[in-house]
């Protein structure tokens, strides 16, 4: 029975055997003593051809052995026991498995045409082996030919063969030695080493091979090499065993090291792991890329399919020879396992290493030592043992192992799936990543080194294509902490989808090793903290206003000009300058800082400079009794408004901004801006009416016996940071400087966006009254319930309308603190409550050595340079060019409320009075958004909003067809439509037209000619066609006016008797062709918008505002007002008659429809505003735009600092401007539109909001 199988597995393996063991003596004996360039072969080959015919038998029996095998292996048993067999000959569970071995016979005939081939090219002409080489090429190819499972194996390798000769220049093993066929190939763009070029790609099972297209230039020399190949397309640049590339993806607009800068679109990074060589590839399109990345994923899941199929085989073996050596260490006669001390505490049922490597060479399992410990190793790889502590591996020594069986951690290979080879090949691929996911991050002031958050693995295995879902991720985790491969830092939590921090053992043991003589990484390096203020200084006519000087190895302002542009931005001689433009100018020398400010004025570059400040000074300003020479605003606490440009106010330090504290010592926080210029002179001898709208002076000179008012400011929008230093993975050191700092118009934008809501209140109101004044419409309701209704809710909204306005008010002028602090207790509305709570922006810039530098800049600076600044000429400075990189992030409290209201005290008296009070769980979002239907408010106010814009629409377009009909003329001879001249009365205007109803019902017969001119025709409308497409979506009205234009030419119309005036009249009336189109288009277009209004009086939200509106319904009920889209028909078809029959009715016609429409849309619109007035929460509202407020500053905050981030940072700061503002500002929109936005609120700084 077990022959049968073997002799279909090998068949005639062992005579294939045989002829090629006389074959290889056959040519060991012509290569003798030594292979020698006269050596014949040729003949070798023809003595053996009829022999080789013995691989028929093997060949067409492979189909059939296949088949075989793919059953046998659906048995565990038969499958453990060929692997067995793998094992004991020395081969590895990764290498070839039996199915490649079945194959390896095939493909050696397969290359024996291949291998003489190459020898006939390598073989003179004049050689004497010559004929028997071509013989035997001709003779080996009909021995595979005549073999059908060959020939299909040599069309494989001739095609790979025939590729690799296209390619010119072809580096390491050839095609068919290591792969079978081509997966995938196209053109992608290669971005590598600063360059950007286009090249081939070839994606075969186990290689990546990219190439240059050869260019095929008419006329051009070809090389040596090149002639000595025929018909080569490419050019060799490169190949990477798949086995060692890893693939990243690369979000659209990303632009970093390894792009040099482009910004990637369609693209991936591919990662040489054995060279630790990157490049990226990006495709023509999306489609392009998402095809490269799945034959990239799929070839490597065939490959690793393979090895873990193999593998789990692997397992079968090792489980049952575990479980059979365990009943064996069980007996009482072995007594291997048992209980053990070890230092202070007992180890229960363990085994020594070194005491089960000699039981097991005692009982003949194995041989010798080495095999024991590879046994040992086995079963703790597959999770039958382990160690006692999960520390070491297994060892031949006196270690401590226990069977998993006995601690209750032995889980079956279906449970464990392949962890232990999928941990290892994670754990290689996660730590050769160029953007690193295991990497020291900080957390509660405590820095852990080479941890992985989970929900970042997880992430990252399902973009990597190792899990389909977060669960199975999820469940892959636990599994490599429950197999010794990686545990939570604190040894507190199993692995969750979570931002919990877990660690490699083999990254702690590396670390505990290597830390004692080397360190791995250098953290942060503290340089300097920082207190300072950023300030803009604009270029003047010679120089920027200052100069500089060194001091104490510190840039420091030495002067400052008077009435300059640097002194009205606050900056003040002995201010140290810790950057500028970015540039930390006080880690460079002195020399390079003059540079850099010289390189800048030579290109008229405003400066951003940040300088030393404290948060509050003492000025000491002169008591002119002339004039004053500033102006200050405000009250708790008054600010500096404005300053004089050259003042003496603005020498000694005062600048716009500046809150006073104290004048004199006296506290003036607390008062107002009169109480401040009460101590000055010059305030006291002028009146109060003059003063208030007083002017800046001049500058004044003050002399010496002049008195000082002392006053103490406060510094307002300082940012607060600190300098590190690093040195990176790479070696290179740079800087870091963070920095917090309070967003810039917080309270302005706030008190704008209340102008908005108050402007949205009062168009409310307005509705509202124009519905009061309706009442009268409103049914089986009495008048003051109706009344009552209304004037509660206008009363509301009035009082936040004008609460909204104050507030707007008082924002403006508000000055510090420049930030919302938080505040827990409840307290009375005030305008802080719409500004976000501890809004900051966190800032982090890295700077970095650039490798190099700007190809042509200083030929920008040669072109219409300016004088230098120091008398140097900008390319005399050289100036180390730095890279910089800016992150920003925007930090506030959760958006809350916490206001008492103002009729009661209590907090949210409104909603108190049905429960007793809101409880703190109901006053966070949730409870604004749950409250109400907000879906149906909006629709009641969208449509609201659409019906006022169709209706707007639909009136131009009858302006558009008055404009058409006013061109009519008075009746000319018949069957003649002659152009307009320049003596002709002006048409009749459609009011006379409309107001004589009964013109032209009856009469004698007229001839009348629509007469326009071409600039009319411009004029009268607008192209049929453009507005055609504008209304695909509604249904087209061409049916509705075919009548008319099929008879435009030749039907006879019924005129008035005043138009006759007793004449004989036309019997026709002609309309010229081109105002034909224009009028069938304008009424195409009409018919159009009122199919449009009759759609959004019948849609769901009308109906949803009848039910709400129900118990004080209007003088029409739900199904009277779907009613009157009769009437509207009706209208349309008087138009269409009128087109056939009266022409001179039109406008009448039209306007009956539109005044119908109107009236139909004014009481749709009265029915949403009574249902917006029902359901409307005033109360409610006040919080919601409260919340709403808060997000939107605190946003919009974030985005007008990245976008100023963007505008400075698309230039180099040591060269000249890359590009415009203009496409900075385009491209930062791009990438935000490209990568998104994320919005993520915690309560984090008001823990008492639980929601």
């Amino acid at each position: 029975t077990l022959q049968m199988p073997f002799t279909i597995l090998f068949s005639n393996i062992e005579d294939i055997l045989g002829v090629h063991k006389e074959f290889l003596a056959a040519l060991e004996f012509c290569l003798q003593p030594e292979p020698q360039s006269q050596h014949e072969l040729g003949n070798v080959f023809l003595k053996f051809k009829d022999k080789f015919f013995v691989y028929e038998e093997y060949c067409s029996n492979h189909e059939k052995a296949l088949r075989l095998l793919m059953e046998l292996n659906k048995i565990p048993t038969v499958r453990a026991f060929l692997l067995s067999c793998m094992l004991l000959g020395g081969r590895k569970t990764t290498d070839i498995p039996l199915e490649g071995y079945l194959l390896t016979p095939i493909q050696r005939i397969c290359k024996y045409p291949l291998l003489l081939k190459e020898l006939a090219k390598r073989t003179p002409s004049k050689h004497p082996d010559h004929p028997a080489v071509q013989n035997a090429l001709q003779a080996m190819k009909t021995v595979c030919t005549n073999i059908n499972e060959t020939k299909r194996q040599m069309e494989k390798l001739e095609a790979l063969e025939q590729l690799q000769s296209h390619i010119e220049g072809w580096e390491g093993s050839n095609l068919t030695d290591i792969c079978t066929q081509l997966l995938l190939q196209g053109t992608l763009l290669k971005i590598s080493a600063g360059n950007i070029q286009e090249r081939m790609f070839f994606l075969f099972d186990n290689l990546l091979v990219y190439c240059k297209r050869k260019s095929r230039v008419a006329g051009k020399k070809p090389s040596k090499r090149t002639k000595s190949i025929n018909g080569s397309l490419y050019i060799f640049r490169g190949r990477i065993n798949t086995e060692v590339m890893e693939v990243e993806n690369v979000e659209d607009g990303t632009a970093d090291y390894h792009s040099n800068g482009y910004t990637v679109t369609n693209g991936w990074k591919i990662h040489n792991t054995a060279k630790n060589k990157w490049f990226v590839c990006m495709a023509k399109t999306a489609e392009d890329k998402q095809k490269w990345l799945d034959a990239i994923i799929k070839e490597r899941e065939q490959r690793e399919s393979l090895k873990l199929g193999m593998e789990r085989d692997a397992y079968v073996m090792i489980a049952e020879k575990g479980e059979k050596l365990y009943q064996m260490m069980m007996s009482k006669k072995v007594n291997l396992i048992k209980d053990r001390r070890r230092k202070l505490s007992t180890v229960p049922k363990c085994f020594l290493g070194n005491e089960f490597v000699s039981w097991l060479t005692d009982i003949g399992e194995i041989s010798k030592p080495e095999e024991g410990v590879n046994l040992g190793q086995a079963l703790l790889e597959n999770g039958i043992i382990h160690h006692v502590s999960d520390k070491h591996q297994f060892k031949n020594e006196q270690v401590m192992y226990r069977f998993r069986y006995d601690d209750g951690t032995y889980k079956p290979r279906s449970e464990l799936e392949d962890i232990v080879s999928k941990g290892v090949r994670l754990y290689c691929r996660l730590h050769c990543l160029y953007t690193p996911v295991v990497k020291d991050r900080d957390y509660h002031l405590k820095t852990y080194k080479s941890v992985i958050p989970a929900s970042k693995l997880v992430d990252w295995l399902i973009a990597q294509g190792d899990c389909q879902t977060r669960e199975e991720a999820v469940a892959l985790g636990v599994g490599l902490c429950n197999n010794g491969f990686m545990h939570h830092v604190l040894e507190k939590s199993e692995f969750k989808d979570e931002s919990l921090y877990f660690r490699f053992y083999a990254d702690e043991e590396m670390e505990g090793t290597s830390s004692k003589s080397k360190q791995l990484r250098n953290d942060f390096k503290l340089v300097e903290n920082i207190l300072g203020k950023g300030l803009l200084i604009l270029p003047e006519e010679d120089d920027y206003g200052f100069d500089i000087e060194e001091k104490n190895k510190a840039v420091v302002v030495k002067s400052v000009r008077r009435g300059s542009s640097a002194e009205m931005a606050g900056l003040q001689a002995g201010r140290k300058i810790y950057s500028i433009n970015e540039d930390l100018v006080f880690l460079r020398p002195f020399t390079e800082v003059e540079t850099i400010l010289n390189q800048s004025f030579c290109s008229r570059r405003p400066l951003r400079l940040l300088v030393a400040i404290k948060s509050k000074e003492i000025i000491k300003i002169p008591d002119c009794p002339e004039a004053l020479c500033f102006q200050i605003r405000g009250a708790a606490p008054p600010y500096v408004h404005a300053v004089g440009r050259g003042s003496e106010a603005a020498a000694v330090g005062l600048h716009p901004g500046q809150c006073i504290l104290k004048v004199n010592g006296s506290n003036a926080s607390h008062g107002n801006y009169m109480d401040v210029l009460e101590h000055f002179t010059a305030y006291r001898t002028k009146q109060q009416e003059v003063l208030i709208q007083q002017t800046i002076s001049s500058p004044l000179i003050s002399g010496e016996e002049t008195p000082l008012i002392s006053l103490t400011v406060d510094n307002t929008h300082l940012e607060h940071g600190v300098v590190y230093e690093y040195v990176s993975s790479a070696g290179i050191k740079s800087f870091v400087l963070e920095k917090i700092v309070e967003p810039k118009g917080c309270f302005c934008l706030t008190a704008k966006i209340l102008e908005a809501f108050a402007a949205e209140d009062n168009h409310f109101v307005r509705n509202c009254k124009r519905l009061i004044s309706l009442s009268s419409a409103v049914a089986t309701m009495p008048q003051y319930e109706f009344r009552q209704i209304c004037d509660t809710k206008l009363e509301s909204i009035s009082r936040r309308l004008a609460n909204y306005q104050e507030f707007a008010d008082g924002l403006k002028t508000k000055v510090s603190p420049a930030f919302k602090q938080a505040i827990m207790e409840p307290h009375s509305l005030n305008s802080m409550d719409f500004c976000p709570t501890n809004c900051h922006i966190n800032l982090m810039e890295v700077s970095y050595p650039k490798n190099t530098t700007s190809a042509g800049r200083s030929f920008s600076i040669r072109i219409g340079r300016k004088p230098s600044i120091i008398g140097l000429d900008p390319e005399q400075g050289t100036v180390n060019p730095v890279s910089y990189t800016q992150h920003c992030i925007t930090t506030m409290a959760a958006p809350s409320w916490r206001c008492l209201t103002p009729e009661d005290g209590d907090l949210d008296g409104s909603f108190g009075q049905q429960n007793g009070g809101t409880s703190q769980e109901e006053r966070g979002l949730s409870f604004l958004l749950k409250q109400e239907d907000r879906e149906i408010q909006d629709s009641y106010l969208h449509l609201f909003n659409k019906l006022d814009i169709a209706v707007k629409e639909m009136k131009q377009y009858v302006v558009q067809i008055n404009k058409l009909l006013s061109t009519i003329t008075e009746p000319t001879e018949a069957g003649v439509c002659e152009p307009p001249s320049t003596e002709e009365s002006s048409p009749p205007s459609l009011g006379t037209e409309e107001s004589d109803p009964e013109k032209a019902e009856h009469g004698g017969i007229k001839k009348v000619c629509f007469k326009v001119s071409e600039e009319d025709q411009e004029d009268s409308g607008h192209d049929t066609m453009s507005f055609r497409d504008s209304y695909s979506e509604c249904n087209s009205n061409r049916d509705s006016v075919l009548s008319y234009t099929s008879v435009r030419s030749n039907s006879s119309y019924l005129g008035s008797d005043e138009m006759g005036s007793g004449d004989e009249l036309p019997s026709d009336m002609r309309i010229p062709l081109d105002k034909q189109d224009k009028l069938h288009g304008c009424l195409e277009h009409l018919f159009n918008q009122v199919d449009a209004i009759n759609a959004l009086l019948k849609g769901p939200a009308i109906t949803k505002a009848f039910e709400e509106t129900k118990h004080f319904p209007m003088d029409h009920s739900l199904q009277e007002f779907k009613q009157k889209e009769e009437t509207t028909v009706r209208c349309r078809n008087n138009i269409q008659a009128s087109i056939q029959e009266d022409p001179w009715n039109l406008p009448l016609r039209i306007k009956n429809l539109v005044e119908i429409i109107q009236k139909y849309v004014e009481d749709g619109k009265n029915q949403l505003l009574l249902a917006l007035l029902k359901c409307t929460d005033t109360e409610l509202q006040l919080r919601r735009d409260s919340i709403f407020c808060q997000s939107l500053v605190a946003a919009i905050c974030t985005f007008s600092e990245q976008l100023l981030a963007a505008l400075n940072y698309r230039y180099n700061n040591n060269g000249e401007y890359e590009e415009s503002s203009r496409d900075a500002s385009r491209k930062w929109l791009e990438q935000i539109a490209a990568t998104g936005v994320l919005l993520n609120y915690q309560s984090l700084l008001s823990p008492a909001v639980v929601r």
